[in-house]
């Protein structure tokens, strides 16, 4: 009786470990992201990107060597469309920023703030930014400009990979 209840603990936490090993970890980036994108995040390479998102809707640009541009025509309440770059010289083709384009009557401003609090740091680039750890290696970095909220993750060998904005990586 004891071997039987053994056997039976000790198949609970195999199945429990293999059901832990292929759940997809929690990233503490997907918080700061708009709702919209929520199966999205820095880092993830294009193959599982283009599971999650229709890329045939999609326009492609390949006209600079080092990134693939996708861009996510989306014209809802808040964005014309979203654009996505891939990092084209890494083998797992990372993404590693995303521009959000709002519709031309949204405070761009005001709803970054809503989302983050107010920046991190003032007027750096000529704005000002909000920077966190992501907590899997890298620094995000994020920025308004004109009607266009940017979010990077300076992922080491991407266009962003030098970037140390935050303090210690």
């Amino acid at each position: 009786m004891k071997k039987v209840y053994i056997l039976n603990l000790l198949m609970i936490v195999l199945v429990s470990c293999s059901m832990f090993k292929t759940s997809s970890p929690e990233r503490f980036q997907t918080n700061l992201l708009p709702e919209y994108v929520q199966n999205v995040y820095l880092g993830m390479p294009l193959e599982d990107f283009e599971e999650v998102r229709d890329i045939d809707k999609m326009i492609v640009e390949q006209g600079i060597s080092f990134r693939i541009q996708y861009e996510e025509i989306v014209d809802n309440e808040l964005f014309q469309s979203i654009i996505y770059y891939f990092d084209a010289n890494i083998s797992s083709q990372p993404l590693y920023e995303m521009i959000f384009i709002f519709q031309d009557d949204v405070d761009v401003e005001s709803y970054t703030e809503s989302l983050y609090g107010e920046p991190s740091i003032t007027y750096h680039l000529p704005f000002d930014e909000w920077c966190w750890q992501s907590g899997e290696g890298f620094q995000i970095l994020a920025w308004t400009f004109e009607n266009k909220l940017v979010i990077v993750g300076a992922i080491k060998n991407t266009e962003w990979g030098d970037l140390d904005i935050c303090g210690k990586k």
